[in-house]
């Protein structure tokens, strides 16, 4: 019996032995493969970080580019804004100019047309008084 049992303890020191082999070399792949996941997620976070990077000196870029653009558009637009109300203002006081002038030659024309009008009235009753006086020595003689 002692022979059975020498046997079971080696055999049980074999696959101790075995086993401690085993957790060894599964710790060991743990370990490579932690090793190794970490290296992938740096990397990756780095890769990302620069791509975040790369992304946000673009939109800032766009942004200036499109603010610069904004900028020259309302300044050109300011600029057309303010001759056409240089424009409108000169178009203004043209037609206020052209309106004073027909009115006022509208004025002297109706005033000519008064005074002719009265010319002819007085010459009308001149001749009217001057009839009447002929008819009134007529009359008296």
């Amino acid at each position: 019996m002692s022979d059975v049992t020498s046997t079971q303890n080696r055999l049980a020191a074999t696959q101790e032995a075995m086993t401690k082999r085993q957790t060894f070399e599964l710790r060991k792949i743990g370990d490579n493969y932690e090793k190794e996941l970490n290296e992938v997620r740096e990397k990756n976070e780095k890769e990302i970080a620069k791509i975040k990077k790369d992304y946000d000196v673009e939109i800032n870029k766009e942004k200036s580019e499109s603010e610069a653009k904004l900028s020259k558009v309302r300044n050109q637009y300011q600029k057309k804004i303010e001759e056409e109300t240089k424009r409108f203002e000169k178009l203004m006081n043209d037609l206020k100019t052209s309106n004073a002038d027909r009115l006022a030659e509208t004025q002297m024309s109706n005033e000519q047309q008064i005074a002719s009008q009265e010319m002819k009235h007085k010459e009308y009753l001149e001749k009217a008084r001057m009839k009447f006086e002929e008819e009134k020595a007529k009359m008296e003689s």
